[in-house]
């Protein structure tokens, strides 16, 4: 009897082999091994390191997309998520070491260590798309950078900053807006070589030590100085309630000059406000309308340096409470809108 079962069992075995689902099985599987073929060519860098690209002088990231374009950008995306993972790892250990000596970090310096080690693929110096593949549905992209190469281009640009920093600071023309914009670069220049030597030291750590320039806080400690020592007389015309000289007040306090009473100094900064209340069309809610334009004047060559203007509107149920949204609606605008606007005056520079 086993032996009968065993032989309808071998001949059950060859019937299915024929059967169509099994030929349907069978033609998927070799369809898979024909599709692997395909792919056979494919490059090493897709799955692991590539080969033609070694670690111990190149940095590699791939990228995929349904475009090449966008293959290429993701490339560059990931690329620079490695710089910002190791220079986040150096920027914490640092702090600690920091913590540990002084006991805690400015706010400020914890900030500018956040910003430093948050890198764009648009900040990338060096990387270059190097081979590309299609794999029938998305393209992949390989960055490259060439370690050696890349350091001598940081380098390049870290000496370039520090030698425009030399000659920003070299400006003689002190308690001046001139030299306050000057060391104004110079702190700019300082935060983009931090950067550069964040960045250096992941590719070429024994270079990037080698460097040095003044930090940020040295340069702003410099700026706030001389700062000081500029007296800037400030009206604000159709003021309501101090509610524009109060916020031009803590934009000048905020960049460090100080506040003169007198109409004589060599610079001024002169507002004209205005406001206006008004019952909505449906008479439910008040509203304030707001504008402000300022200007800051330099009595030595009878001109303006810099002007600009902010509007804005608050609403609420009531006159009082309208007033006060506006009030800080303002106060908004003018930390945020017109020291921008200011911010950006300095960087042009000015001429005294």
């Amino acid at each position: 009897m086993p032996k009968v079962n065993s032989f309808l069992a071998v001949i059950l075995a060859v019937a299915l082999m024929q059967s169509p689902i099994f030929a349907a099985k069978k033609d998927k599987k070799a369809a898979e091994k024909a599709a692997t073929r395909v792919f056979a060519d494919e490059p090493d860098w897709l799955y692991s390191k590539p080969s033609a690209y070694p670690d111990s002088r190149y940095m590699t990231a791939s990228g995929s997309a349904h475009s090449q374009d966008s293959a290429d950008n993701d490339a560059f995306i990931n690329f620079a998520a490695i710089f910002s993972q190791i220079i986040s790892s150096n920027e914490n250990a640092n702090r600690k070491m920091a913590q540990g000596k002084e006991g805690q970090v400015s706010k400020e310096a914890s900030w500018e260590q956040n910003a430093n080690f948050r890198v764009d693929s648009s900040e990338l110096i060096g990387v270059e798309i190097k081979a590309r593949f299609f794999d029938g549905v998305k393209w992949h992209s390989l960055a490259v950078m060439d370690k050696e190469e890349a350091s001598k281009l940081y380098k390049a640009a870290f000496d370039a900053n520090n030698k425009e920093i030399e000659r920003l600071e070299s400006y003689t023309k002190n308690n001046t807006i001139d030299r306050f914009a000057n060391l104004f670069i110079a702190q700019d220049k300082a935060v983009q070589n931090k950067k550069l030597l964040d960045r250096l030291f992941v590719i070429n750590s024994g270079l990037a030590k080698s460097l040095s320039s003044k930090s940020p806080q040295e340069i702003r400690a410099q700026r706030i100085e001389v700062a000081k020592k500029i007296p800037v007389y400030l009206s604000v015309k159709g003021d309501k309630d101090s509610m524009a000289y109060s916020a031009l007040c803590q934009l000048l306090n905020d960049f460090g000059f100080r506040l003169s009473k007198s109409s004589g100094e060599r610079y001024s900064l002169a507002a004209d406000f205005s406001f206006e209340q008004k019952l909505s069309k449906d008479k439910e809610s008040w509203q304030t309308f707001f504008a402000i334009t300022c200007a800051l004047n330099d009595s030595s060559t009878s001109g303006s340096l810099w002007s600009e203007s902010i509007k804005g509107r608050a609403a609420s149920f009531s006159p009082d409470d309208s007033l006060d949204r506006a009030k800080r609606a303002l106060e908004k605008k003018v930390d945020s809108d017109l020291a921008l606007s200011f911010a950006n005056f300095l960087r042009g520079g000015v001429k005294d």
